[in-house]
């Protein structure tokens, strides 16, 4: 009788091992399939990482770089089928028959006048030198990007020329290098959402490592999203990955990561965190070719500043920092003074005296991590801005949804009365509007000499309807982002 039992009670813990199993599959498979949606209404063009980094064409790491040009960039206008003709600005000068045209008296006129070596001949206004293109009586049109946009919208015929006209400053903001850091991917997600850039180039990816958002770390007992609610009341859905990429797309791992080029050693796992893998290899293991894809979009596009947006344990002593590659302490250090400076009265009265920020150098001796080898082979000023994150610790309690959002954890609550935290956890719109705060802040203080790290002169990047800290800290993240199918 008792072996009947034993078969009986041994099959029923099979049949619910087994239905466990098939649940548990369903959901990771749905989680790893799943994919986040983002409002594009402002973007003006979208590349894949395999552009510059072609081998990672097709597979779950090639992510979106959005890109949204400047309304009042000044540009060239062309015949589509002349697009080879006038790829460069000394193509364009050089083209002995280049007939140019651009509007009276405009800041385009005047910018072009200052790179263009052909005549430029006077035209009214924005639609007659569109006119005069389509027409063929003039080759070339000087033009705001906003009117030569709309004209190649228009008439498929026509297109922007790729050569640069004017130069102006630009920045790539890296949102989701850690799928587990969500703070860093909702700000360049807001951004991207929200921004309207009148001048200079801004590239946005809120899923830098896109691998990392196929994966969890089960281990953790972490939750597969997070949700936010809109202002209209909808819901937006996140999902919460993991730090490295999946070992789908890269396995196994080395007993030792020898870090390329510089040799540095690390530990196994380290191989497949993006932020050790910095400059990349077009054909080394999968995060170096995603890696290498975002250096050479810098590299390749001569992006100003990049922005590394992330989030570390109340308990680590990097943290509500920005670490910056020594050619760009300046700038860093100017951003600080104006957080600390910062004032605001909350909606509740509460008054916000200043933003605490410290300020790190990049240790020359630690590779692979954006700020040292993006600042090291490319032009870029680099930065890389931490905020606190609970779920990132190590002393929380349950892994929930909530904590992801909210912070509150009654154990870090007991660590920070025993002074063992360098920075109290807080809520997700806290962090968020402290990243924001730190992108515009770090673009304001570029922008009051407007020079490049080569000693360039590009002037401002003017960048529009970015809410401010104040902002997000009353109305919350989701209140600025769209509602999206």
């Amino acid at each position: 009788m008792s072996k009947k039992v034993n078969i009986i009670v041994t099959s029923i813990v099979l049949v619910i091992a087994i239905a466990i199993g098939i649940v548990t599959g369903i959901e990771f498979y749905n989680f790893s399939n799943y994919d986040t949606y983002f409002y594009t209404g402002n973007v003006d063009e979208i590349q894949k990482y395999s552009k510059y980094s072609p081998l990672l064409e097709g597979t779950p790491g090639d992510s979106n770089i959005y890109i949204m040009y400047g309304s009042e960039n000044t540009v060239a206008l062309i015949k589509a089928d002349q697009a080879e003709t006038y790829a460069t600005l000394e193509q364009l000068n050089s083209h002995a028959s280049a007939s140019v045209v651009a509007v009276t008296g405009s800041e385009q006129m005047t910018a072009a006048t200052s790179t263009v070596t052909h005549s430029i001949n006077e035209l009214a206004d924005a639609q007659q030198v569109v006119n005069a293109v389509k027409s063929g009586s003039a080759t070339v049109g000087i033009l705001r990007y906003e009117d030569a946009a709309a004209a190649v919208k228009a008439d498929e015929t026509l297109a922007i020329a790729k050569a640069e006209v004017e130069k102006v400053p630009s920045l790539l903001v890296l949102g989701g290098t850690h799928a587990n850091e969500p703070s860093g991917q909702l700000t360049a997600t807001m951004l991207l959402e929200n921004a309207n850039v009148e001048r200079g180039i801004l590239y946005i990816t809120t899923e830098t490592n896109r691998s990392a958002y196929t994966h969890s770390q089960p281990q953790e007992g972490s939750p597969f999203y997070y949700e936010l609610e809109t202002a209209s009341g909808g819901t937006r859905t996140f999902k919460f990955g993991s730090r490295a990429t999946n070992t789908n797309q890269q396995w196994p791992n080395p007993d030792v990561y020898t870090h390329s080029p510089s040799g540095q050693q690390l530990s196994s796992s380290e191989v497949r965190n993006i932020n050790r893998a910095y400059p990349g290899s077009i054909d080394g293991n999968y995060t170096e070719r995603v890696a290498y894809a975002i250096t050479e979009c810098v590299r390749q596009n001569d992006i100003s500043m990049v922005i590394d947006l992330h989030e570390a344990s109340p308990e680590y002593i990097t943290i509500n920092a920005i670490v910056y590659h020594q050619d760009a302490g300046y700038l860093a250090a100017s951003a600080q003074l104006s957080m600390e400076l910062y004032t605001a009265t909350t909606q509740d009265g509460e008054f916000i005296n200043g933003v605490e920020i410290k300020t790190d150098a990049s240790p020359t001796e630690l590779h692979g991590l954006t700020h040292r080898e993006l600042g090291d082979f490319t032009d870029a000023y680099v930065f890389l801005a931490e905020s606190s994150n609970a779920s990132q610790g190590k002393l929380r309690g349950k892994f929930t949804p909530e904590l992801i959002i909210t912070g509150e954890d009654k154990f870090y609550d007991y660590a920070e009365e025993l002074g063992l935290l360098y920075a109290a956890p807080v809520h997700i719109n806290e962090r968020v509007a402290r990243h924001t705060i730190t992108v515009m802040s770090i673009v304001d203080a570029f922008n009051r000499s407007g020079t490049t790290r080569l000693g360039e002169q590009v002037g401002s990047l003017v960048i529009n309807n970015v809410p401010s800290y104040v902002n997000i800290y009353d109305n919350g993240v989701g209140y600025y982002l769209h509602d999206v199918e």
